[in-house]
Formats: structure tokens, sequence, C-alpha cells
């Protein structure tokens, strides 16, 4: 199975305010660019905290990807959207609210996983038995560091927004306990594309 992560940062590489105020810091580009990863995988995977903020259905947005059509940004092509279904799994340490809204093409299924590499990897086989053959992550700080340390992420999607939050103990793109310098994950670049005061990078995880 194929497992991407993307997320929306600043320039100083937070997620969200020292006061966990998740508000989007991306433009309507950033949140168009979301529909077409969504797109191209069979499953969009949260942490409970994220969706305790958004316990909405996540799946592409068509008028997001027929724009971006029209303004010629993608690096390949996105499938047809008609009478797809997608998964949304949550991995979760606690109980979490009901979802806010159905989505007829949503399968929503809720993990409870026991800590490191074998839980993770039970998730994933999990999904690769519902037919998932790409898994976007779409978590915080700890579960992307959970997947990384755990080597199950082949790509990482980087919007890099024109904004500094700062904070001390703020989430950023990874957190949890963090990696040695022998032991931290290496990215190599597949692209990096200015739009506006944004940049989309694109990394494979080597």
């Amino acid at each position: 199975m194929k497992v991407v992560s993307n997320t929306a940062i600043s320039l100083d590489g937070r997620i969200a305010t020292a006061a966990y105020e998740h508000q989007a810091i991306g433009t309507a580009t950033d949140r168009r660019y979301m529909s077409v990863l969504r797109a191209r995988a069979d499953a969009v995977l949260v942490g409970g905290r994220t969706f305790r903020n958004w316990p909405l259905p996540l799946v592409p947005d068509e008028g997001d990807i027929a724009q971006l059509r029209r303004e010629q940004f993608f690096d390949h092509d996105v499938p047809p959207l008609l009478e797809r279904r997608w998964v949304n799994a949550v991995v979760t340490r606690g109980d979490d609210i009901a979802p806010r809204r159905d989505d007829p093409r949503v399968e929503r299924v809720f993990y409870r996983p026991s800590p490191g590499a074998a839980g993770l990897k039970g998730v994933l086989a999990d999904l690769g038995r519902r037919g998932v053959e790409t898994c976007l992550l779409e978590c915080g700080g700890d579960l992307l560091a959970q997947f990384l340390a755990a080597r199950l992420v082949h790509e990482v999607y980087v919007t890099v927004c024109p904004v500094v939050l700062g904070g001390r103990g703020a989430p950023s793109l990874v957190d949890g306990e963090g990696f040695s310098h022998a032991r931290a994950p290496r990215l190599r670049l597949l692209h990096a594309v200015p739009v506006g005061g944004e940049v989309y990078c694109r990394y494979a995880v080597v």
C-alpha cells in the first residue's frame, strides 16, 4: 500500500497556534489541491484530535478539481470521481464524537491500535482488506511522527504558507519524541511549485 501525507505548514513549520487554534493557514488553492490528493487516494486517515476538530466527511470537491484543471496546476492526472467511494479512517486513543454528517461515498472506520509500528501496520493491513491501495494521511504531528518512525510513509506533500505562528509547544508538521540525527527520515525533493505566496512541495521518503 502506498502511504502519502499532506499538510499545510507555516514558514516556521507549525500547523496550528500554541493554543491549538486549528484554522486553515493555506489559501483556496491549497484547499483545492487537497481535493486533488484526496481524489488520488482510496482512504483518508486522521487522528482523534483532527477528527474532533473536523468531524465531517473527507472527500474531494469536484469544483475544486475542475478549477485546478483550468489552471493546469497538476503534476499528473486525477481519476474520475463518479461512483467513487472513500474510506475515512480515524486512529484514536479515546472515545470520539459521532460524525457530524454522513456521505454515501464514505465508509468510516475507527481504530485504537496498540502503540508502535505493529499497531499501525495492523491499521494499514485492515485498510488493505477494504480495498485501499493508496492512503492519504491528514493527521497531526504526533501521528505522522509515528508513521514516519515505523517507516510506513512513501511520500510527503507540504504546502509552505507565508505566515509565522511561533509559540512554545505549538503543534508542528512532525512532533512526538523526535529522531536522532542518525535515525531521522531522509527525503528527496520531487518538485516545488510556487503559487502566489505559497510553495507546494512533494518529497519521496528515501
